[in-house]
């Protein structure tokens, strides 16, 4: 059963991913698409591995879906990387110096960010579901 759960909400994920890279403009090159994309996803699945931890509310299935099915066909390390190795072999130095800190400390931050915003929320439920 787990393998339908992941297939599915990776089928999910997949088109997200697609979709959301078709509307995003690449200026000159520069893969925005997946910059956005990866970044985003390390927000949302900070955000919900601490929010699940904080309340214990959600099914693991679901878990298993969003976690590993959605987010991971959501997000990119392969195309990431790959794209990042065509700026460097096409001399795009400050693309390529960009595309990589960006990724790499946005991709941080923006995990930390879910990760406190996914235990405040938590938190904040678990206490007015005691009041």
């Amino acid at each position: 059963m787990n393998y339908i759960i992941v297939a599915l909400f990776a089928f999910f994920g997949g088109i997200s991913r697609y979709l959301l890279g078709l509307t995003i403009i690449q200026p000159n090159g520069f893969p925005l698409g997946t910059l956005m994309i990866n970044v985003v996803g390390c927000f949302i699945l900070a955000f919900l591995v601490q929010y699940i931890e904080t309340t214990e509310k959600v099914p693991d299935w679901l878990t298993l879906g969003m976690k590993t099915g959605f987010i991971g066909a959501f997000t990119t390390f392969s195309t990431y990387s790959l794209e990042a190795v065509k700026l460097i072999e096409t001399q795009q130095w400050g693309y390529a110096s960009i595309y990589v800190l960006i990724t790499i400390i946005g991709g941080l931050s923006m995990t930390l960010l879910g990760y406190s915003l996914g235990n405040r929320v938590g938190d904040w439920r678990m206490e007015s579901e005691r009041s």
